[in-house]
């Protein structure tokens, strides 16, 4: 009997063992170890551990979620950048395109625009190597250094090679533009959550007062987010102190907190819209949130994101940071927003909806306005503001609706200011015409499956009236192509134009498009203007 007894106890205390965290992360290291020494002394080909192991660690933390990740010294520069908001370079964005960096956008009184770079133009080499030849990220590194350094390159322009010599400058980027529209309305779109957010908004909204604004627009569409701290100090500006404004819970103590505002507000009276889609993210759904949440603004567009999740960054050895999600954070009714559920996952390993876990539930707004967790903020007026066509959303990843605004751009002459520039007409077609002659055509979803199988039964050697079957459906669905490009020749004609604006007079020339034909805005001033109607939607 005794000697059972002791095993027993043997047994649990090896349980216990084998469950401690960090027996688990020892016992997986020599494992690891193991492995990598065996590799370095008897795989085939030689093996740059630095990149595998980089690479592994990135994958292991994003395996967890896809904030909580590695940053090299490299990658910690550029977000701190982003959160101060300037940095050495030249002032363009870009994305890889063919191999190439297509430049994107080019900002005002910058080394880029004083020199003349272009939205389209291609990099083909930096100070004379080969983008091609670069790896990934490297290129975009080489554009940055210090201000007052030169940097060549070789660019494609519309059929052309051009040499520029383009000497570096501190780029400072705002977080905010504003501007005073037609009648007493003001607004304001954000750009970032960085450290300068608050202070910007707090003069735009004191500038626009002075110049008569006696409502607001709010505009955080498509902005992904930022420091906590600074949304809490924007929301201050709308409400009184002592309010919450978000609340932190994570696993351990420590990260549980509660963010109110500290100040006096700048106005609580003036009348707020605040302007939401599917890429506003975190930072942007908090203010959204929060203001819809003390009855303060009405919401209008699309459902937010879904991030509900705080990250913080933790120095490693060697220069390299990590940022990991510590807590979740709840707007002032007690709602989560948080979409994607990576706590639970299904039998592939995928993370699932947060509402499918956790039961939804009715919260309720100050003046007790019915608001749900699902997922994101759901707007006081919901207007979908991207393309749910899979034709279309193709036409605008492959570029084709960016590389034809680029030739109409070199094949009409350049206008000199806003007010005397009509934006033309038919562009739509005038698209439909470009596909036709560069050979370029997009595909929907349900086609491109279709000409796989086809592809497929091929091969296969299906007999001739099977290939003959698949032949037809792809036919129809080119003919049905033509039709869905014209169903949505209205979202052509306003992307063009905006592409067009931004080209020819930069941000101030996509917010003056903007303020005539975008449809969210349209509907934003149409509810300021209409007092009764803006106090029913907030229970007044």
């Amino acid at each position: 009997m005794k000697k059972i007894f002791f095993i027993a106890l043997v047994l649990t205390g090896f349980h216990a063992f084998s469950q401690n965290p960090y027996f688990e992360i020892s016992k997986q290291m020599e494992i690891y170890n193991e492995a990598l020494k065996k590799l370095s002394t008897n795989y085939i080909d030689e093996i740059n551990f630095g990149d595998l192991m980089q690479k592994n660690t990135k994958r292991m933390l994003n395996s967890l979620d896809r904030f909580t990740t590695f940053y090299d010294e490299q990658g910690i520069l550029n977000q701190r950048m982003r959160q101060e908001g300037h940095f050495g370079g030249l002032g363009i964005s870009i994305s890889d395109k063919d191999s190439l960096l297509l430049i994107t956008d080019v900002f005002i009184n910058t080394p880029a625009q004083k020199q003349d770079l272009k939205i389209g133009d291609k990099i083909i080499s930096i100070n004379g190597k080969s983008v091609k030849e670069m790896e990934k990220g490297l290129a975009s590194k080489l554009l940055r250094g210090p201000k007052g350094s030169e940097v060549s390159l070789q660019i494609q322009r519309n059929g052309k090679l051009i040499n520029k010599k383009i000497q570096r400058d501190d780029i400072a980027l705002d977080a905010v533009t504003s501007t005073a529209m037609d009648g007493d309305i003001g607004y304001i779109r954000f750009v970032k959550f960085n450290q300068k957010a608050s202070s910007q908004v707090k003069k735009a909204v004191l500038d626009l007062k002075e110049k008569g604004a006696k409502k607001l627009i709010i505009d955080v569409r498509g902005n992904p987010g930022g420091l906590l701290n600074e949304v809490v100090k924007i929301v201050n500006f709308f409400i009184p102190k002592g309010k919450t404004v978000v609340t932190t819970k994570g696993r351990f103590e420590k990260y549980n907190k509660t963010y109110a505002t500290k100040n006096e507000s700048l106005d609580e009276e003036i009348p707020l819209v605040i302007l939401v889609n599917n890429r506003s993210a975190s930072a942007s759904e908090i203010l959204s949130g929060a203001l819809q949440d003390y009855d303060r603004a009405v919401i209008i567009g699309d459902t937010t994101y879904g991030k509900g999740l705080v990250q913080r960054t933790y120095k490693l050895k060697y220069g390299t940071y990590m940022k990991q999600t510590i807590s979740k954070y709840y707007i002032p009714s007690g709602r989560l927003i948080q979409k994607i559920d990576y706590w639970h996952r299904d039998k592939n390993g995928k993370p699932t909806l947060l509402k499918d876990h956790e039961q939804s539930k009715e919260y309720y707004t100050v003046n007790g306005r019915k608001v749900y967790n699902l997922g994101g903020v759901i707007p006081d007026i919901v207007m979908e503001e991207g393309v749910d066509n899979s034709l279309i959303r193709d036409a605008v990843k492959k570029n084709y609706i960016f590389d034809f605004v680029t030739s109409y751009y070199y094949s009409h002459p350049v206008p000199q200011t806003y007010e005397e520039y009509s934006f033309p007409q038919g562009m739509a077609n005038q698209f439909i015409d470009y596909l036709k002659s560069s050979g370029k055509s997009p595909v929907s979803s349900g086609e491109a499956l279709v000409a796989k199988a086809y592809e497929k039964a091929k091969k296969e050697k299906q007999p001739e009236n099977v290939l003959k079957k698949y032949k037809e459906i792809l036919e129809a669905y080119q003919q049905a192509d033509k039709e869905i490009l014209q169903k949505y020749a209205p979202y052509i004609e306003y992307v063009t134009g905006l592409d067009l604006a931004n080209r020819y007079f930069f941000e101030e020339g996509k917010t003056l498009y903007k303020m005539q034909k975008d449809k969210v805005i349209q509907k934003a001033k149409e509810i300021l203007n209409n007092e009764t109607e803006y106090k029913r939607i907030l229970n007044k």
